[in-house]
């Protein structure tokens, strides 16, 4: 651990990439092999797409689709950096969470209020947040959005649905 920058006088209020409530979750099903980090490995508290074997997930699709899920928060991580101090990564071959539906923390990139709908970066999986229906460029709309918002660099928190969407297959 490095030496401290700064001080907090208040605990934040979440890290992003956790749960930031006790309602309904949602995950996506994996197969028999689970899901796994791809070769640059998977960035947390961004979102991640299943790539064509079903099994590898990256923080960029294959193709201008809507994101898989948002990678979640639920490990120990691994500092692989000599003399790191911290990550935000997950190794390739590690396993993978993606979230398709609950509340969970998130950084905003932009400035994010409340009803907001929630945009992935298709280079990064990194999130922007905008008006409905007007998807920012280089971004792909996710189905989320905004419950709790604040400045650009806080924590906010982002919701997706629950419960299956209309007409889907799940």
């Amino acid at each position: 651990m490095g030496f401290p920058t700064k001080i907090n006088y208040t605990w934040g209020k979440g890290f992003p990439g956790g749960i930031a409530s006790a309602n309904p979750r949602r995950s996506a099903i994996p197969g028999p092999m689970g899901f796994v980090a791809g070769a640059a490995g998977v960035t947390v508290a961004a979102f991640g797409w299943v790539q064509a074997d079903g099994v590898t997930v990256l923080n960029k699709p294959i193709a201008s689709e809507a994101p898989t899920g948002f990678v979640l928060r639920d490990q120990t991580g691994l500092i692989t950096t000599y003399l790191g101090e911290s990550t935000m990564t997950l190794p390739s071959g590690f396993n993978v969470q993606l979230m398709t539906g609950g509340d969970y923390f998130a950084a905003a990139s932009t400035v994010a209020t409340p009803g907001q709908a929630v945009y992935a970066s298709l280079t990064d999986g990194t999130l922007q947040t905008g008006v409905a229906g007007t998807v920012p460029s280089g971004t792909v709309a996710t189905g989320w959005i905004v419950t709790q918002g604040g400045a650009v660099g806080s924590t906010i928190i982002i919701s997706g649905a629950v419960a299956p969407i209309a007409g889907s297959n799940e």
